[in-house]
């Protein structure tokens, strides 16, 4: 490239460059939440079953802080899911969600998750934690929107699901990112290693099950770019794994799509009707809650260019 060309070319970069960064809302967070405050978020719930604590302290447990939480956050405070407390109904679950929120267009949404359970005792241990987005901010199951979650035992032959609703539909084994949802599979189980509970539980020399986030951080990203969604799980170095990919317009599959327009969702459950006899060791948390815009392929190729002009103006100075 000649003199003028290149002189020419990092111009337009520039240019690009300015028009990005002076639009307003340039990859934007459009929600976040440290999930203290209960004046903030709806409950859907099956029943009386199901508890949500706000602004629960954590370090009780034994369990380290959130790996995406800030310095100036409230430190170990997150929400405390539980379900099916007493009685051992079939089936019982609730959907969170943040009040007056709506969401539209190419969005990302983060949360870090906990799964604890009684490994010791190892009986009514299996609970579901996950979330969504295309919310209606009235179902307490996951007939709305797209939704996902994991067990956190490796207990259920479908550890790792994801839906389309509504009419409620299962994604089924072809179309997750492993071929399968059951955790005990390479793909799940090379990620997500065994790990021991926190020693502060008392629960003896017992690990959870590789392929399910028992006892660990980890962060679920949800992403909604044009027809494309994508699931993802993130542990606390980086490391990410596919759980999921999809096109919310695709019916070939024997579903109606998928509406994404709407609220985000935060999920738990208990689909069995066993009870663990150590309830206090069974729940989720859920910390760090973050909605954020997801810029047009377009405007991420001006960046691209503009990135470029300025390395080519850095050499043409030198």
């Amino acid at each position: 490239m000649n003199w003028n060309a290149r002189r020419a070319f990092c111009l337009l970069g520039a240019i690009a460059l300015g028009i990005m960064f002076s639009t307003p809302g340039w990859a934007a967070t459009l929600f976040q939440d440290q999930m203290i405050n209960a004046g903030a978020w709806g409950i859907n719930s099956s029943s009386l079953e199901n508890k949500v604590t706000f602004n629960y302290d954590y370090s009780a447990d034994g369990i380290p802080e959130a790996p995406n939480s800030q310095g100036a956050d409230e430190a170990n405070r997150s929400v405390k899911l539980e379900s099916n407390l007493v009685l051992p109904t079939a089936a019982e679950y609730f959907t969170i969600y943040p009040l007056g929120e709506n969401f539209t267009g190419n969005y990302q949404l983060r949360f870090d998750a906990w799964m604890n359970y009684d490994a010791e005792g190892g009986e009514g241990t299996t609970e579901f934690l996950g979330g969504g987005i295309g919310y209606d901010n009235v179902t307490a199951d996951i007939a709305s929107g797209a939704q996902t979650m994991a067990t956190g035992d490796g207990g259920s032959s479908n550890d790792w699901r994801a839906f389309k609703s509504p009419p409620q539909f299962f994604i089924d084994d072809a179309d997750m990112a492993a071929g399968t949802h059951q955790g005990s599979d390479p793909y799940y189980a090379d990620f997500l290693t065994a790990v021991a509970p926190p020693a502060a539980q008392g629960q003896g020399a017992v690990t959870s099950r590789a392929g399910s986030p028992g006892f660990q951080w980890i962060t679920w990203e949800l992403n909604v770019v044009g027809n494309q969604v994508s699931v993802n799980i993130e542990k606390p170095n980086g490391d990410r794994l596919l759980i999921v990919k999809y096109d919310k317009t695709d019916t070939s599959d024997g579903s109606a799509g998928v509406e994404t327009d709407g609220n985000i969702s935060l999920f738990y459950a208990d689909f069995f009707s066993s009870v663990s006899p150590t309830p206090a060791r069974q729940f989720g948390l859920i910390d760090n809650v973050v909605v954020s815009e997801i810029p047009e392929p377009a405007t991420l190729m001006l960046l691209g260019l503009g990135a470029l002009s300025l390395v080519l103006l850095r050499r043409e100075r030198k």
